[in-house]
């Protein structure tokens, strides 16, 4: 499913809607409508992965400004060269969508979301651990690959961006995995997965937003981790699998 179809899916489950931004398809009339209702919204392909092809857009007092991944920021003046500008840089042929951008959290300037990675043991979902993703300079995307940023441990994101207490942040990690367990129960209703990767955004005044849901291993992310044991605990149920599948 595209990130079009995957929205209307999972909006449809009111316990998990109040989590999602915002999201319609990319037009220059979305575009406007969606800029004239947020300061600071994404433009992403429909199927894309990874980061790949994101446009971060935001207002500013002499008009708008955007960067797509870890390019130069160009500034607009008007909504009609915005719309141009960006229209030149995306894939003919290839559906985007806009959606509400979330003012991020930052650790030392750089915004970071929190990857919670959930894979399926006995045939129920287990929520095996979290990170932190932290953006690279100047870069439009926290995907670790693309633009260049490093990864940390939740709890050490949340104390030096917020200031979080450790009670408070027991609270946000235990809601994140509720908020997990429901999406991995909403996907058998359409088809059956493996192993899922959230991508939770935790804003400015510690709300939480759900931004992607991934399908397929975080092993990638979690081996960078100076503490290797959900990385460990990754290998071991993914080698389980294969052991136990039929031939």
């Amino acid at each position: 499913m595209g990130k079009w179809e995957l929205w209307n899916f999972f909006a449809s489950d009111e316990t998990i809607r109040p989590y999602l931004p915002s999201t319609a398809m990319f037009s220059e009339h979305t575009l406007r409508s969606y800029l004239a209702m947020y300061p600071l919204v994404f433009v992403k392909p429909d199927n894309g992965r990874g980061g790949r092809g994101v446009v971060k857009i935001w207002r500013t007092k002499e008009g708008y400004t955007f960067i797509r991944e870890r390019g130069r920021i160009v500034r607009c003046r008007t909504m009609e060269r915005l719309y141009r500008k960006i229209k030149q840089d995306l894939q003919p042929g290839k559906r985007y969508v806009i959606q509400e951008g979330v003012r991020l959290a930052k650790i030392n300037g750089r915004p970071f979301d929190i990857r919670l990675a959930m894979m399926r043991k006995s045939g129920r979902w287990e929520a095996i651990g979290m990170l932190a993703k932290v953006a690279g300079p100047n870069s439009a995307v926290t995907n670790i690959a693309r633009g260049k940023g490093y990864v940390t441990g939740v709890r050490n994101a949340l104390k030096k961006a917020l200031g979080l207490r450790d009670d408070a942040i027991d609270v946000l990690q235990d809601e994140m995995k509720e908020v997990g367990y429901r999406i991995g129960e909403k996907f058998d209703e359409s088809r059956t997965y493996e192993q899922i990767g959230l991508d939770f955004a935790v804003d400015r005044n510690g709300k939480l937003w759900v931004i992607e849901e991934n399908i397929g291993s975080s092993r990638s992310l979690f081996v960078r981790l100076k503490d290797k044991s959900v990385y460990r605990k990754m290998r071991s149920m993914n080698a389980a699998r294969r052991w136990h599948k039929p031939q």
